[in-house]
């Protein structure tokens, strides 16, 4: 079996199983009544069985599945970017407890060690792929977890499973070269600016096609002036690296707006109950 079969494989059977067990009470959303919702968001990046690699931005497989125990636990339901959007619009419902799980960089490692988790517990989440991450990993075409980035077919076959959503996190502008991430630099022309974003934009689309939904800003770098070029190609959620909580309305007031959503960064240096309790997750 081929390892999109694999992937596809594995996610479509988690899918399944979140329909076939999920209880969670649900909030009604409709356009006369005001229903907001407390999302908590977490932003991971790379999963690594080696502990010695653990860091700010590492999480053992371990570490992993304790959060992910502690959600189910606490009664937590992970959301995917379809339901927050029409939750947004007025249209849709979000259980009462939400968090959103997130996932930056498209490490070939989220699906190696994350995914069976996410399958396991019953759990959804976001994955932002930096463009020329993936170019750079289909030209060296050597699929190893420790350091290795999803080429588009893993992408796609994650997309096709209905475990991950698949967001940008930019094509190449995951740097601090110059350009602090994807913001707009001083004394930059906003027209300069907004053709920059949106040529860099496009190139990620060109890859990934379009019809997703997240947009995740490297180091939470944002410019306004860039979300027009965001809207006018589909995306509806914003992520950041702000740490601090969400809330999201259904009163219709952000229908077809961007939301903007903060997120806690996931450190493998601390234990599961201390990050969880930062988040308010509780």
């Amino acid at each position: 079996m081929g390892r999109r079969n694999f992937i596809l494989c594995s996610a479509l059977l988690a899918a399944a199983l979140v329909f076939l067990f999920s209880e969670e009470k649900y909030l009604p959303a409709s356009e006369n009544v005001s229903t907001d919702v407390s999302l908590p968001a977490i932003m991971y990046h790379s999963v690594l069985k080696d502990p010695e690699r653990t860091g700010e931005y590492v999480v053992t497989p371990q570490s992993f599945e304790n959060d992910l125990k502690y959600l189910s636990q606490k009664g937590y339901t992970a959301v995917s970017p379809e339901e927050i959007a029409a939750f947004a619009d007025g249209k849709g419902t979000l259980p009462e407890k939400s968090v959103l799980i997130t996932f930056d960089d498209g490490h070939l490692n989220n699906i190696t060690y994350a995914l069976p988790l996410l399958e396991k517990y019953g759990m959804r989440a976001v994955v932002s792929p930096t463009g020329a991450f993936t170019v750079q990993s289909e030209k060296e075409n050597d699929p190893n977890p420790a350091y290795a980035y999803m080429t588009r077919e893993d992408a796609v076959a994650l997309t096709e499973g209905g475990v991950f959503s698949v967001g940008c996190h930019t094509y190449n502008m995951h740097s601090m070269n110059g350009r602090r991430g994807a913001a707009k630099n001083s004394g930059e022309s906003d027209e300069e600016y907004v053709r920059i974003f949106a040529e860099d934009t496009d190139k990620w689309l060109d890859i990934f096609g379009g019809g997703h939904l997240v947009y995740a800003y490297p180091y939470g770098a944002m410019s306004r002036e860039g979300f027009g070029v965001l809207k006018d190609r589909g995306f509806r959620i914003i992520l950041t690296c702000r740490e601090t909580g969400n809330i999201v309305t259904s009163d219709g007031s952000m229908k077809d707006e961007l939301v903007i959503i903060d997120r806690y960064n996931r450190s493998g240096l601390v234990q599961t109950d201390e990050f969880m309790e930062k988040c308010g997750i509780i």
